[in-house]
């Protein structure tokens, strides 16, 4: 067979070869498409890009963790830029004193162009030293390290029960404060001293 029939043949061959993986592909994909679908309509709520379960997130800067953000379900809507969250919990680490203020909520708003949280519903803040914080709302502003809380509260630790109206807690001073109508009970050994302010 001369060379030229070689090659006629050679590239026959070729073009079969190149249309059963084409018309193979295509069958694979016409397969594969409705359950991809299917999948994506599992996952994905109508108003949200995306949708996660178990989320865990953790900010760093510099090498260093600033928060660690965890919850049973993420919801991210792309228009608003926010993020919506189920059963929070944040931890915001101490640099100076490598401790930890942890944040639990029944829901919460992760904003993705400032990363600030709103967190709502049944909140407990755990702070250093064995003291606590609740309240029904809390705001943590990234930028300043701050936490603060406009709905009521109330502070419990050793020796120590305060309420108040509103509080903010400054991660970098590791200073908490409440304002507002406050009433503080102060236990020391087995006397007890309560002050209440004026309004």
């Amino acid at each position: 067979m001369s060379s030229k029939g070689k090659l006629a043949q050679f590239l026959v061959i070729m073009i079969i070869v190149a249309l059963s993986l084409v018309l193979a592909a295509g069958i694979w994909r016409g397969k594969s498409r409705p359950v991809q679908q299917e999948s994506q309509q599992e996952t994905c709520t109508p108003d949200a890009e995306m949708k996660l379960t178990d989320m865990e997130f953790t900010e760093m800067q510099e090498g260093n963790r600033f928060w660690t953000l965890c919850a049973s379900e993420a919801k991210y809507f792309q228009d608003q830029q926010k993020t919506r969250l189920l059963a929070v919990r944040l931890t915001l680490y101490l640099e100076k004193t490598n401790e930890q203020v942890r944040l639990e909520s029944d829901e919460g708003v992760m904003h993705a162009g400032t990363k600030d949280i709103e967190l709502r519903g049944n909140i407990r803040v755990t702070l250093p030293r064995g003291y606590a914080v609740t309240t029904q709302t809390a705001h943590y502003t990234h930028r300043s390290r701050l936490v603060e809380s406009d709905d009521p509260v109330h502070l419990s630790g050793p020796g120590l029960e305060v309420s108040g109206k509103r509080w903010e807690y400054k991660i970098a001073d590791h200073v908490a404060k409440v304002y507002g109508e406050v009433t503080a009970s102060l236990v020391l050994r087995d006397l007890r001293i309560e002050k209440q302010q004026e309004p």
